[in-house]
């Protein structure tokens, strides 16, 4: 604790020096002897009801609600999960709430404020982009839409309001001593919520996990400046090189059997004249999102943290890789079905995820939900295991819309002049002005840039009412994949999931179920006219998306990569993972019988890097024949198995190689055709963005023609028109990267063992390093299925699971950090180092109270 405190204080005065730095417009801080005042201030003695007080155990609590009292069962954990059981649902729901509260109090409100676009009311100029942003997404208003569409009498509407009841009754009886840090330091407190508060965070995680973002608009760079032969060759729109998609043809080609609108596209030339307003306005449109996304980065300081090393813009929910699936009687030691799940985000104190067990007549579900959503968003129940990945199915489209200075507020939409829809939004800034701006709306989408003649929209599948959190609740308590999938199909529409499902009868099945556009001309991976001929058409029939239930091989496994095979016929999206992770995934499956609960824990824990089947033995022969066949790094690559453990010193020679690899093959590209920092380069995975060795196309070329065609002429080089092939770039990127290890690094040494370089961490909520966890060594890397990207790594499995629906009561599973979000609790962090380890908890304590077995082996009756 003395440890912690000091560091605490250390932490303190860097913050507030921060504050003044970097948010001056915020105006004054609190007098210090508020903030440290022994008996009020951060330092302040715990109470009960404080994040300082999580002690494991269970108490029976006494809350009202509705005029009604209810007695409410809660047992704490050590590692993190609550469990929380009543005779009454709404009971339950408020608990959860007021526990959400206490111990993510900070959390919550961030979330909130982003998702309604008031974050530079507490914090200034900074995240005034942002601001924009958000209102833009329209969360707000899309939430005050679906709240209004509740029925009044509907299990959504009741748990709802149960649920923010109990967040508001721990809010209400704060004092100034039981308030968390950030606001004591920020000088404000908490606001109450209400339901439209959560169906806004809603909208916020619907939009962090919607596949596309802002990607169309930089592609569309690359479609304007590279010649329709290059683009085909190095972004075709179906990925090169060795995939297993998730629904192949050959194991349901009922879902093939349409026309679909892919052969009226044209994929490799844009769809827009190219004119000097659009590559203006595609400038303007790409720097304000990335001030937007900087401003959002600014904020987020306060809740994830920030790795520059991988220098990705973390966002609060966004999954940038996951693994899931599910294995059926076929390939079980008995006829179960066994499922395994671990979401990638970003690994945070305190974590993105909170545990709960929630038990009410009806219902015992076990697993995560993030800080703001009531119910449990992965995890099982007696009946049913979920997990899910992101499906990658593009939501987002964008419009240039014609406009013309006669036709003022107007834009040309299918023959005639039509007025835009103008919003009036005024932001609150923290020691500035308030800020006014209007919203444009128009048919096929929100204007996001405006800037010139050719006003840029966004259409979005999460501008219209959808009810994900319904599909949540209602999953909780299903009892079979079928059950699953009939609330999926009506409730779950944006931010498309790969959904796998296992349930107590063997049963297995992964739907990628959504609203997928339809558009019936032009190119929609760049920006497409506005005009109304090239807007959506529909959505993809249900009956035509991509499903597997109880296939033939027994399994089911997604990995982010590529949803259908080439033949599907609609247009769903091209930017997937490079598939890497699921390329090893299905090898481990398909080679693997009599699974059992271990089997799925070794495949999690997996650290071979597949890209070494395909890479190691060419780079091998090329480094014989260039001379490089004497280096210690020949010896350690020549006698590795591509595993990235810790102690390897081939596996730190090879991460830096393949970065090498892929940036000397292809920057020449970017290079010669002009595209450069104010287009997105180093920004997105398809400009040689910081992912780009496990995301996206380029790498997968490189793998195509490394199995194809290695002299293929795209290794020549079009800035200096060098004749060049594989092997020899290969050459060529070894002793640049051994250069570099060795003027980094030293000479070859234990130095170089992958452990000493490649670390996790969890990235303080405040951003402040003194706050982080410790850095361990760490297997794996980004193409492995335990991911761990970057170097210095705060992003990876951020929940692993796994459950038997034989005994599903013996489920594990953990989360890297701790339940309090007060750094000077001991439930901070506290399972870190298990979690790092590749251990796993049991989920339902043997020394829970006996109603946290009821539907399990038949337990007492909440």
């Amino acid at each position: 604790m003395r440890i912690k405190l000091t560091r605490l204080v250390i932490t303190l005065v860097i913050l507030i020096v921060l504050l003044f730095s970097m948010f001056t417009s915020i105006g004054p801080l609190p007098p210090l002897a508020k903030i440290l005042n022994p008996s009020t201030g951060i330092f302040s003695a715990p109470s009960k009801d404080s994040s300082y007080s999580y002690i494991p155990g269970a108490e029976n609590i006494s809350i009202q609600y509705n005029g009604q009292k209810y007695t409410v069962l809660v047992f704490k954990q050590a590692d993190g999960f609550i469990g929380v059981a009543s005779n009454n649902s709404n009971a339950v729901f408020y608990e959860q709430g007021y526990l959400e509260a206490q111990y993510r109090l900070e959390e919550l409100d961030f979330l909130k404020r982003t998702a309604l676009g008031n974050l530079s009311a507490v914090v200034g100029q900074t995240t005034l982009s942002t601001d924009i942003l958000m209102r833009e997404l329209q969360f707000y208003n899309t939430a005050v839409e679906e709240y209004q569409n509740l029925p009044k009498t509907s299990f959504t509407y009741e748990s709802l309001h149960a649920f923010v009841s109990g967040i508001n009754a721990y809010i209400q009886n704060l004092t100034y001593s039981k308030l968390p840090i950030l606001f004591k330091i920020l000088n404000y407190e908490p606001h109450k919520w209400n339901v439209t508060d959560v169906l806004a965070v809603q909208q916020l995680f619907l939009w962090e996990n919607s596949a596309g973002g802002f990607d169309p608009v930089y592609f569309n760079i690359a479609l304007e400046k590279m010649p329709e032969s290059l683009i085909k060759a190095i972004y075709p729109a179906y990925p090169a090189g060795i995939q297993h998609p998730i629904v192949p043809y050959n194991l349901n080609p009922s879902v093939y059997n349409e026309t679909g609108d892919i052969s009226n596209l044209s994929l490799y030339t844009p769809s827009f004249n190219v004119t000097y307003s659009l590559s203006a306005s595609s400038s303007a449109l790409i720097s304000f999102y990335d001030s937007a996304q900087n401003g959002y980065l600014e904020a987020s300081r306060l809740f994830t943290g920030n790795d520059m090393n991988l220098k990705i813009s973390y966002s609060v929910f966004h999954d940038f890789g996951s693994n899931d699936w599910a294995v059926n009687g076929i390939k079980t030691h008995n006829t179960s079905a066994l499922l395994a799940n671990d979401p990638h985000l970003t690994t945070s104190l305190p974590p993105i995820w909170m545990g709960f067990q929630l038990v009410a007549p009806g219902m015992n579900v076990i697993g995560v939900t993030f800080p703001g959503f009531p119910g449990v968003i992965l995890g099982h129940n007696p009946y049913l295991a979920w997990g899910a990945t992101n499906g990658q199915i593009q939501e987002t489209y964008f419009y240039a819309e014609e406009t013309s200075s006669q036709h003022p507020n107007s834009y040309f939409f299918n023959g005639s002049w039509i007025k835009f829809k103008i919003e009036n939004e005024t932001i609150q800034v923290k020691g500035s002005k308030p800020y006014f701006m209007k919203i444009y709306v128009a048919k096929n989408g929100v204007v996001v840039e405006n800037s010139s003649s050719s006003p840029i929209a966004i259409d979005w599948t999460g501008f219209m009412p959808t009810y994900e959190i319904t599909f949540f609740l209602h999953i909780d308590r299903a009892q079979s994949v079928s059950q699953f999938r009939q609330n999926l199909t009506q409730y779950f529409k944006v931010a498309i999931q790969n959904w796998a499902v296992a349930d107590s009868r063997g049963n297995i099945g992964i739907f990628p179920y959504g609203l997928y556009p339809i558009v019936e001309r032009g190119n929609p991976r760049g920006i497409l006219p506005g005009t109304g001929q090239y807007d959506w058409m529909g959505f993809v029939p249900v009956s035509q998306l991509p499903y597997l239930y109880d296939p033939q091989n027994g399994f089911v496994f997604s990995d982010n990569q590529i949803t259908v095979s080439p033949n599907y016929p609609y247009y769903i999206g091209w930017d997937y993972e490079s598939g890497y992770r699921a390329d090893e995934a299905y090898t481990l499956l398909n080679s693997t019988w009599d699974f059992n609960s271990k089997d799925m824990e070794m495949i999690q824990l997996n650290v071979h890097d597949f890209t070494t089947d395909i890479f190691l033995h060419p780079l091998l022969k090329a480094m014989d024949y260039y001379g490089l066949s004497g280096t210690e790094a020949y010896h350690s690559l020549e006698a590795w198995n591509g595993d990235m453990l810790v102690n390897s010193t081939a596996a730190t020679i090879y991460y830096y190689w393949i970065r090498d690899f892929v940036n000397d093959t292809f920057m020449p590209y970017m290079q010669h055709y002009g595209i450069n920092e104010s287009d997105g380069l180093y920004q997105v995975s398809f400009f040689l963005g910081s992912d780009d060795y496990y995301h996206g196309p380029l790498i997968e070329d490189l793998v195509n023609w490394t199995l194809t065609d290695p002299n293929i002429n795209y290794f020549n080089n079009p800035v200096t028109g060098q004749k060049r092939n594989e092997s020899q770039v290969m050459a060529e990127a070894m002793n640049q990267t051994l250069a570099y290890m060795t003027k980094k690094y030293g000479p070859y040494s234990t130095s170089w063992e992958w452990g000493n370089i490649h670390k996790r961490y969890l990235s303080s909520f405040f951003g402040i390093n003194a706050m982080n966890s410790a850095e361990l060594p760490a297997a794996g890397d980004g193409n492995t299925l335990n991911a761990a990207y970057g170097t210095i790594s705060d992003f990876g499995p951020s929940w692993r699971m796994v459950v038997n629906m034989s005994h599903p009561v013996t489920s594990v599973g953990i989360y890297p950090g701790g339940i309090s979000e007060n750094p000077l609790s001991p439930y901070y962090d506290n399972t870190f180092v298990a979690w790092n380890n590749g251990q796993y908890y049991t989920l339902i304590s043997s020394k829970a109270p006996e109603q946290f077995f009821y539907l399990y082996r038949g337990g007492e009756v909440p």
